[in-house]
C-alpha cells in the first residue's frame, strides 16, 4: 500500500496533555505505519481512534481508524477519506484540526489534534451544568465560530450534540464529523446509517426537507439549552414524543427558562434558531455568529474574548 499521504498544508501537532485512554489489546497492532500506537482513547461502530505519536517524537496526536473488519468495503474507505479531506478544509480555532491523513498498512486514518478536558455530556453528568454567564456566552460563540468554518468549507456536521463537543482547556472544540454531508448533497456516512440524534435533529431531518447549515443552527440551539438545563428541549420519554415536540407541540418551556436565567440574549437567539421553517433561522454560523455580537459585526479580538469568558468555567 501507498505510504502515509498529508492533507494539503498538513500542519504540526501541537504538544498537550495526555488523555485517558485504555491499553492495547494483543490483537491491536502497535504502529501503524510511522505512527506508535499508545493506546486505545475509545471504539465506535465504523473505527477506531488511538493516541499515537510519530516515531522519535514525544508530541501525541488521535489517530483515526478504520476497522479491520470494514477495510474490504472500497465504499466505506473512499468516504472515510473524502471525510478526510473535508476536515483538512475546515479552518476554525474550534474544532479539532486535521494534521495528516493517507493509507499506512493498508489502514486509511486521519490524525487529529488530541485534546484534553472532557465531552458536553460527560462535563454535564459528572460536574453539572454551565451557569457562569460569561463561559456560557463563550461556549455560544465558540461553537459559533467552529459552524461558520464547517459551513463555509462546503460542509453541514448534522449531528451536533453534547457527546460531539469537547469541553477542553482551550475553549470547546467541535469533534466527529463522522455523519458530515457535502453541500451538493454527497454523503460521508455508510449507506442505512441513522443521521443524527433524536433530540438534537430538526424538523426538516424528518422530512423531506434539505438539511443544510440552518439545520446546524438549530442544533446549537439544543446545545446551549441542554449546557444550561442539562437535556435538549426535546428530550421526552420516548421516540414519539420527541418527534411530537420537534414537529408540533415546540420545546420544553421549563428547560429555556433555565437557559433564559442565565442569560436573557442567549435565549433571545435560541428561539431564533428554534424556529420551526428553517427559512427563519438564522441561514448557517455566519449569521448566527453575527446575531450573537453587539452590533451585528465580528470583532477583530473575538478570540480574546472567547478566550477571557471560557477562563470562568473552572475545569480542572
Amino acid at each position: 500500500p501507498p505510504g502515509p499521504g498529508t492533507v494539503p498544508g498538513a500542519r504540526t501537532p501541537d504538544p498537550v496533555p495526555v488523555v485517558r485512554c485504555s491499553p492495547l489489546t494483543a490483537h491491536e497492532p502497535r504502529t501503524l505505519g510511522p505512527y506508535r500506537l499508545l493506546g486505545r482513547i475509545g471504539s465506535g461502530g465504523m473505527g477506531t481512534v488511538y493516541v499515537a505519536c510519530l516515531e522519535g517524537s514525544a508530541t501525541q496526536v488521535a489517530l483515526k481508524t478504520l476497522k479491520p473488519e470494514l477495510l474490504d468495503d472500497a465504499e466505506l474507505a473512499q468516504r472515510f477519506q473524502r471525510e478526510a479531506e473535508a476536515l483538512g478544509r475546515v479552518s476554525s480555532a474550534y474544532t479539532a484540526r486535521v494534521i495528516d491523513s493517507g493509507i499506512a498498512d493498508g489502514f486509511p486514518f486521519i490524525a487529529m489534534d488530541l485534546l484534553d478536558g472532557s465531552p458536553l455530556d460527560a462535563h454535564l453528568s459528572g460536574r453539572g451544568p454551565i451557569l457562569a454567564p460569561e463561559a456560557l456566552n463563550a461556549f455560544a460563540l465558540a461553537l459559533a465560530v467552529a459552524l461558520d468554518g464547517v459551513h463555509r468549507s462546503g460542509l453541514v456536521h448534522r449531528d451536533l450534540k453534547p457527546a460531539n463537543i469537547m469541553l477542553t482547556t482551550a475553549g470547546p472544540r467541535l469533534l466527529d464529523f463522522g455523519i458530515a454531508v457535502m453541500l451538493d448533497r454527497t454523503r460521508l456516512t455508510r449507506t442505512g446509517m441513522g443521521i443524527g440524534t433524536l433530540p438534537y435533529m430538526a424538523p426538516e431531518q424528518f422530512g423531506d426537507e434539505p438539511a443544510g447549515p440552518w439545520t446546524d443552527v438549530w442544533a446549537w440551539g439544543c446545545c446551549l439549552v441542554a449546557a444550561t438545563a442539562g437535556r435538549s428541549p426535546f428530550q421526552a420519554r420516548d421516540t414519539a414524543a420527541i418527534l411530537n415536540r420537534v414537529l408540533i407541540a415546540g420545546p420544553d418551556e421549563t428547560a429555556l427558562a433555565t437557559l433564559g436565567q442565565v442569560s436573557p440574549e442567549l435565549l433571545r437567539v435560541v428561539r431564533l434558531a428554534l424556529t420551526k421553517d428553517s427559512a427563519h433561522r438564522p441561514a448557517d454560523g455566519n449569521a448566527l455568529l453575527l446575531e450573537l455580537l453587539p452590533g451585528a459585526q465580528r470583532p477583530p479580538d473575538l478570540g480574546e474574548q472567547i478566550t477571557r469568558g471560557w477562563r470562568t468555567l473552572h475545569l480542572g
